[in-house]
């Protein structure tokens, strides 16, 4: 047996193998992906809305920056920034294909898919050069990270010096 089946990570109230945390979330996210956006206003009573755009004035979007959003699902966050910052680029990523789905036709709709690229990919092992974002947001996927450590190392990796 590997050395990590052995170890447990959270997922929702429970504690499961780290071997098994990734398909879960997978599923979860795949069952509900064409539904996603208005789960969480419903979930939220909206409120995530308040919350995303407090980030963004944080953030203070620039044009010409790079954006990674990691577990960035259906891009709502990449979507915000690129309404403030229209000349920024943004990328994306998320372990689940169907939420990057529903986000292209959104951005389609929206009218942002040429600022948008979409990655299938793993916040622990991001497949980008090191220093290349200005900003790297994960929000509320962080939770669905089965070694939160690694994606922040991950996350500091991957953005320039000064970046947020």
């Amino acid at each position: 047996m590997p050395e990590n089946d052995s170890k447990t990570t959270h997922f929702g109230f429970q504690d499961v193998p780290e071997s098994e945390k990734a398909g879960r979330v997978h599923g979860v996210f795949t069952n509900v992906a064409s539904k996603y956006d208005i789960m969480n206003d419903v979930m939220s009573v909206g409120i995530h809305r308040l919350w995303k755009d407090a980030m963004m004035d944080w953030l203070a979007p620039r044009p010409g920056q790079r954006l990674l959003d990691v577990a960035g699902g259906t891009g709502d966050i990449a979507f915000r920034f690129l309404k403030r910052a229209p000349s920024a680029q943004a990328i994306v990523l998320d372990m689940t294909e169907q939420m990057l789905v529903a986000g292209r036709k959104r951005a389609e709709a929206e009218r942002l898919a040429d600022h948008l690229n979409w990655v299938v990919g793993d916040a622990m092992a991001l497949p980008f050069a090191s220093n290349s974002f200005d900003t790297y947001t994960i929000s509320f996927g962080i939770r669905n990270v089965t070694r939160i450590p690694d994606a922040l190392s991950e996350a500091y990796r991957v953005l320039r010096p000064g970046g947020r």
